[in-house]
């Protein structure tokens, strides 16, 4: 499947990981990327073998989603929607997705906590979260706190992993599970995945 991505999803790419590879797309209509970035991750779900129904993908800019829809010819009839919007303050109804997925974006976010709190917002009851992210065992290195382009890398807005999976179950968010442990130096990549409660 990756041959035949787009070579300009690739090149923009920026994850810490094949998150379209680990996602279960079984009776999943609507699949949200938060902060997708270039769209590789949407686009790899939309032309999954069992492909959701549609695919949001949001990032803040249009210029940042615009090869979305390119190489598509032949894949699973999945509607693809572009959205330039903040994961802070998400532009989509309550309760209108499945599954949110986003990969390295939420350490990104000024207020994390909102975000994950926007994540629960926009899942059905019973809806699944499963994002790849970063997180940190100790301080970050001094000349990274210090740097005004740290938060920007990725790295400095890289919490504990205590208190990401506090963030998570403050969120809405219960059976708040992280996995998958790899090193990413100077920090650890990781999987979290949750669910927002069902109704009874």
């Amino acid at each position: 499947m990756l041959a035949r991505v787009p070579r300009r999803l690739v090149d923009a790419w920026s994850g810490c990981g094949n998150l379209a590879e680990c996602v279960t797309l079984d009776s999943i209509g609507t699949v949200v990327d938060l902060g997708c970035g270039s769209g590789l991750d949407a686009w790899l779900i939309a032309t999954a073998p069992r492909a959701p129904k549609r695919v949001i993908a949001l990032d803040l800019t249009p210029e940042t989603l615009a090869g979305l829809h390119e190489g598509r010819d032949g894949a699973a009839p999945c509607e693809v929607y572009a959205i330039a919007g903040d994961m802070e303050q998400v532009p989509i109804a309550d309760a209108c997705c499945d599954l949110v997925i986003a990969n390295a974006s939420f350490n990104l976010a000024l207020d994390p906590h909102k975000a994950f709190t926007e994540a629960a917002r926009i899942l059905r009851p019973g809806g699944r979260l499963h994002v790849m992210d970063l997180v940190r065992e100790a301080e970050l290195p001094a000349e990274l706190l210090a740097d005004p382009m740290g938060h920007g890398t990725s790295l400095g807005g890289v919490m504990h992993e205590r208190d990401l999976h506090a963030a998570v179950s403050a969120a809405g968010f219960v059976d708040v599970a992280i996995h998958g442990h790899r090193p990413f130096e100077p920090v650890i990549a990781v999987q979290i995945e949750a669910r927002v409660p069902a109704r009874h």
